[in-house]
């Protein structure tokens, strides 16, 4: 198929962070500056259907009329394909490109994502086995610097990812949920693979991304012992982390004033990066605790 060959061609362009495409007449990719026109690989929505599903089969994901929506991670990215559905009226396409190798902090340092001393610190801190939630809006850095915190460790880390992002070589694992079958059965969600993560004597737990019920597990997780823990969170500044955590709290079923006491207890330091245009960077590190029985993060500055 000649426009899988193309779309293919683009995803191996340098630079290139993110595709996107609506149908077989808009298509756009982002270098690193920002969103621009691109010429759509796909010159009918017939042949854009046909490719998504390929793709998806490929990866060994479901996509089909029952399950119009999938997430897998092929070709060195995440592609997140909608089939034309009552959810949509077009094929849409969302292709994020992963970073063709893992980069260090000293890298983050040179790119100036980081200071020096931000970078100092943060090494500090995973030496001190320092439990820390790394937080910013979408495309601000968080994988890449969850990335670069790992490479600097020689553990046996356990990832819980819900798509492959970290790719980390051993002694570190990762474990990636599985959607149910068509028969909807065999699904094997996050919450539950946290679980399977604190038996298989793990140094240190990493959740990729913490979006729903799994946040309970982890914060149980962190109370219990388990120091060093690192995770995402998608929040655009330090008090929404706060906001954030108690909408996963009650998602969870946890109460609010529970969900307080154990972010405060668990979590050491909030991490919160930005970004302005094609620029990234560490903008500030909060600390969460208990202001009447009220959650707060509080900033201390970006170092």
């Amino acid at each position: 198929m000649q426009e899988l060959k193309e779309l293919k061609r683009i995803l191996d362009l340098p630079g290139l962070n993110d595709l996107v495409i609506n149908g077989p007449k808009h298509a756009q990719a982002d270098f690193g500056s920002g969103l621009e026109q691109i010429d759509n690989p796909f010159l009918t929505a017939d042949s854009l259907r046909v490719a998504m599903v390929e793709l998806a089969l490929e990866a060994g994901a479901r996509l089909d009329i029952a399950k119009p929506i999938s997430d897998f991670s092929l070709l060195g990215a995440r592609f997140h394909a909608v089939l034309p559905s009552a959810v949509s009226p077009n094929a849409l396409l969302s292709v994020r490109k992963h970073a063709s190798s893992a980069v260090s902090l000293d890298h983050l340092v040179q790119v100036q994502m980081l200071s020096e001393p931000q970078a100092l610190w943060l090494k500090e801190q995973l030496r001190l086995g320092s439990t820390m939630l790394i937080s910013g809006a979408t495309s601000s850095g968080k994988t890449t610097l969850l990335r670069a915190l790992l490479l600097e460790l020689d553990e046996r880390v356990i990832a819980i990812e819900q798509t492959p992002e970290l790719f980390l070589a051993p002694p570190a694992i990762t474990l990636t949920e599985r959607i149910a079958n068509q028969e909807g059965a065999g699904a094997i969600e996050l919450d539950e693979l946290v679980v399977h993560a604190l038996r298989m004597r793990p140094d240190r737990i990493v959740v990729g991304e913490v979006r729903s019920k799994e946040f309970r597990v982890l914060l149980q997780a962190i109370n219990n012992g388990h120091r060093g823990t690192m995770a995402t969170l998608h929040a655009s500044s330090c008090s929404m982390v706060a906001e954030r955590a108690l909408v996963l709290g009650l998602i969870a079923g946890m109460p609010e004033a529970l969900t307080a006491r154990l972010v405060a207890s668990s979590i050491d330091f909030v991490i919160q990066l930005s970004k302005l245009g094609d620029r990234r960077y560490m903008s500030a590190v909060g600390i969460p605790h208990l202001v009447s029985g009220n959650l707060v993060i509080t900033e201390i500055g970006v170092l």
